[in-house]
């Protein structure tokens, strides 16, 4: 979900794509809610895009050559598909509740030392949820150490 802490309404709102390869979404009163970054210019060739929802889920915006300039499963929220990684560069947010899809307390992510956790970050506090923060080494818990290209595929 685009901007899922303060959601646009349906009606008015726009989704473009500009001549730079950027995904832009406006509101009912033309003010920009959420944009993706600019293609570089210089290694793709930004004609005759294609805006494609998959089988799979994944929102891809593509070139004439099949060249992916951007695609939502670089941008997980709260879910990951089949297919989709879960990488060092991204994360996953829970959502408030089960019919509020706004930002929640847990994120599971990759830590700097590559491995997977989940965090509870309240109001208040955070606090390490999973693993166990008194362990010290993720095999205690049936995990391993890895490099630095830890990804999770669905």
């Amino acid at each position: 979900m685009a901007n899922r802490d303060e959601p646009v309404n349906g009606r008015g709102s726009v989704l473009s794509i500009l001549a730079d390869g950027q995904l832009i979404l406006t509101n009912s009163l033309g003010i920009t809610i959420w944009t993706t970054k600019a293609a570089d210019s210089t290694s793709l060739e930004v004609t005759n895009l294609q805006l494609q929802l998959q089988n799979t889920g994944n929102l891809v915006l593509h070139n004439s050559k099949g060249v992916v300039i951007w695609q939502s499963f670089d941008a997980p929220s709260d879910t990951l598909l089949p297919q989709q990684a879960l990488t060092m560069m991204s994360s996953l947010i829970s959502r408030k509740s089960q019919d509020d899809y706004s930002s929640g307390n847990y994120k599971l992510f990759f830590d700097n030392d590559n491995v997977l956790r989940l965090l509870f970050q309240g109001p208040t506090m955070s606090s390490l949820y999973w693993p166990e923060p008194w362990l010290t080494d993720p095999g205690q818990a049936g995990r391993f150490w890895r490099g630095n290209s830890q990804t999770i595929n669905t």
